[in-house]
Formats: structure tokens, C-alpha cells, sequence
């Protein structure tokens, strides 16, 4: 280590802008400072030579999707997860992004941010990567400054959409005041999505936020949990799209959450994105109902997202809370075809739910029953003989589809 260097390591740095360009100097290198989400927090200046990866990592204030998604499949990013040494990363051209070394800057075993040098013109020595680690520990102060901040900001936002969520504010100006101090833009449309996990913890709390806020679909403006329940104030990029990039971002935190954390017990559900903001907490029971309603019928509902998307089961709850329909004759084509599977151990009832399920699609249908098409031919006609029931009638057809799901037939 140069003696001229020797005051990087003993300064007292007030901001990580002055730091980031003190490492810069000292490194002859560009250098970006990031949070733990990959969110930009400093970066050195850069000659023509940079690449397009740090480019738009300034432009768009953090790490595009493309990179992260990469550093993931490589094992970048969980190597730099769980090490305190500074990690050599070779070029990978096709996402613009040029030979450079990272390391994680650490509080015991959580991660509060990351520190990037990119090699221009130079490879970094061994006495580089010692200083590196020395860098990286002194930045461990600031970020976790920032952390506090951050934590205490992070605390209000909650206790507003809490607010929000159970009817405390319920219009549209005083909600849209009260977002607009904390920072959030006002002219978007706002609404909730939810995924409700088997269990939660603090830590997988985290990776599920960092998850959430590495994937660029939607505007994460506000995260909370509700015991087992993630819940998220969104809003969407683009306006005319917003329920197109709400499944988007529902279905790319699914593949996410599998891949890197190998959890896939969940749940999740999307209200519609309100212009009014008292339409907020709608947003939201709409949500947790499209969960709810996923859990109880996971079969039926496994491709539901939105709202609308749960079609007549969004009747099912309502209905079973009515006792004159508690009290309704069963009905009696129901009744006779389970009488009829339980003497002679046929499936007839299952082999009708799943031609419903299916719509009269009997390709469809034997595909989920795992039978010839053939078979489930014979079937239907043994039920028609036995029923009567007509399914080109909608009126029969959806009855019995209700009669079904009220019994409980899952």
C-alpha cells in the first residue's frame, strides 16, 4: 500500500459520494457504491471507456433486472451473499458488462450494500483486493447510517398504509396528501398486491422484499406484512398496461422466489389499480381475497392473479354465508351420481366437475382425469342416462358447477 494512499483508510468521510471517489483514486478504477437491493447510492466519475452495464446502472438509479437475473444464474451474487472477500467477475458481453471485482459490505452476516470496481485499463493487484476489504469495512459505518435512516423511514411508510388499509383515511384527498409528504408521486393510479406464505420470518422477510425490489415491472412504493401476508403498494410503470405488468411482476416474483430461495408454497392475489386512492383498501381486500380464495381451490384457481380472474368462485364465499342456502336441497343429479360412484366405484361425479372445470372440452378434461378421451365419452353419456342433465343449457351447466363447489368438493 503507497503511503500517499495510507489517508483513505484514517478519514473521515461525511457522505459516500466523497468516499466513492476516495476508493475511485486510490483504485485508479470507476467504482459504484450500492445498497442492499442494488439500488445506486454513490458512483465515481468515468471516461468513455465504461460499459453500457454501469451506464445504465446510473441512468436508471440501480442495477438493471438483465444484470441482476445474470449474476444470480452465475452464482454471483449469493458467492458475494456469504463471503467478506472480494470477488473476481469476468466479462460477460451479451448484457454489456465489462471485467470487475465486487465485494459485499457486511454488518456480521446481513448485507447492507455492495462496492463495484470496474477494470479500465488495469487489473486490481492482491494489494488492491486487501484494500478493497479494508474500503468495504469502512463503508460498513455509513451504510449502516443510512440504514437507520432508512428503517425509521421505512416504519412511517407502513404505519400510513395501515392507516390507509383499515379505513382511517378513506378519501382520496387527505390519502393523496399524506402520500405526497413521504414522497410518493400522486398522479398514478395506486393499488395492493399480496402473497401469503405457509410460514415468514424476518430474514425471509428480506429476501422476499430484495426479491420483490430487484424485479423492474412495477413501482414497489410501500411494503408491509400482515403475519404470513407480504403486501405491497404499487404502482404501475405505465398506466395503460397496469394489470398486464402487474401479472408480469406476480409471475416473475414467483420464478424468482423458487429459484433463489426454493420456496413455492404461496399464495398470491392482485386487486385492480384505482386512480382514487379510498379505493385503496378495496384494492387490497380484493387481493387477499383472489389468496384466499386460491388457497381453498388450488386446482381451479391456480392461474389467478386478479380479481376478475377468479370469474364465479368470487360468489362461492358469499354464498356459503347465506343459511337459506345452507338449507337448500342438494341437488338431485349431485346426489345420484355419488350414490351411484360409491356402490359400483366409478368416478362419474369427478369425471362431471372436471368436464365443467374444463367447459365441455373433453380433450381437456381427460387430460386432468388421465383417461382416454374415449373413456370420458362413455362416461358422459353413462351420466346424461343416469341425470338427465343437459350441459348445453348455461343455466343447468352453471348450477351444477355451483352445487358442486358448495358441497366442497375439492
Amino acid at each position: 500500500m503507497n503511503d500517499k494512499h495510507q489517508p483513505v483508510f484514517h478519514e473521515s468521510f461525511e457522505t459516500l459520494e466523497d468516499y466513492v471517489d476516495a476508493i475511485s483514486e486510490h483504485l485508479q478504477c470507476p467504482v459504484t457504491i450500492e445498497d442492499a437491493n442494488h439500488r445506486l447510492l454513490a458512483y465515481s466519475t468515468h471516461d468513455d471507456e465504461t460499459d453500457s452495464a454501469r451506464v445504465r446502472t446510473i441512468i436508471g438509479r440501480r442495477v438493471p433486472e438483465q444484470v441482476i437475473n445474470r449474476f444470480w444464474k452465475e452464482g454471483v451474487i449469493p458467492t458475494l451473499n456469504q463471503s467478506d472477500e472480494p470477488l473476481v467477475i469476468s466479462q460477460i458481453s451479451e448484457i454489456g458488462l465489462g471485467n470487475r471485482v465486487a465485494i459485499s459490505i457486511r454488518q456480521n452476516n446481513e448485507v447492507l450494500g455492495y462496492i463495484w470496481v470496474l477494470e479500465v485499463g488495469r487489473n486490481l493487484s492482491e494489494q488492491d483486493l486487501g484494500d478493497l476489504k479494508l474500503f468495504a469495512g469502512k463503508a460498513r459505518s455509513l451504510l449502516l447510517q443510512l440504514k437507520k435512516q432508512r428503517s425509521k423511514k421505512e416504519k412511517n411508510h407502513q404505519e400510513l398504509l395501515w392507516q390507509i388499509l383499515t379505513s382511517d383515511l378513506r378519501e382520496h384527498d387527505p390519502i393523496a396528501e399524506q402520500l405526497s409528504k413521504i414522497g410518493i408521486n400522486t398522479n398514478k393510479a395506486l393499488g395492493i398486491i399480496v402473497f401469503t406464505f405457509s410460514e415468514m420470518d424476518r430474514d425471509l422477510y428480506k429476501k422476499l422484499v430484495y426479491a420483490a425490489k430487484t424485479i423492474q415491472k412495477l413501482d414497489i412504493l410501500i411494503q408491509t406484512l400482515d403475519e404470513n401476508r407480504l403486501v405491497f403498494l404499487v404502482s404501475p410503470l405505465f398506466q395503460e398496461n397496469n394489470l398486464s405488468e402487474a401479472q408480469d411482476f406476480i409471475h416473475t416474483f414467483k420464478q424468482q422466489v423458487k429459484e433463489r430461495f426454493a420456496i413455492s408454497d404461496l399464495e398470491s392475489g392482485c386487486g385492480y389499480i384505482y386512480e382514487d386512492y379510498g379505493f385503496i383498501k378495496r384494492s387490497y381486500e380484493e387481493a387477499v381475497q383472489v389468496a384466499s380464495l386460491k388457497k381453498s381451490y388450488p386446482k381451479e384457481l391456480a392461474e389467478a392473479n386478479l380479481y376478475h380472474e377468479l370469474g364465479i368462485f368470487r360468489y362461492i364465499n358469499i354464498l356459503k354465508k347465506y343459511d337459506d342456502v345452507q338449507k337448500m336441497p342438494a341437488n338431485p343429479a349431485i346426489q345420484k351420481l355419488a350414490a351411484y360412484d360409491k356402490e359400483n366405484r366409478t368416478n362419474l361425479l369427478e369425471s362431471l366437475e372436471a368436464i365443467l372445470e374444463k367447459d365441455g372440452n373433453m380433450n381437456a378434461a381427460a387430460k386432468i382425469l388421465h383417461c382416454h378421451v374415449n373413456t370420458l365419452n362413455y362416461r358422459m353419456k353413462r351420466i346424461q342416462e343416469l341425470t338427465s342433465i343437459q350441459l348445453k343449457d348455461p343455466a343447468q351447466k352453471l348450477g351444477l358447477f355451483l352445487d358442486i363447489k358448495l358441497s366442497g368438493r375439492k
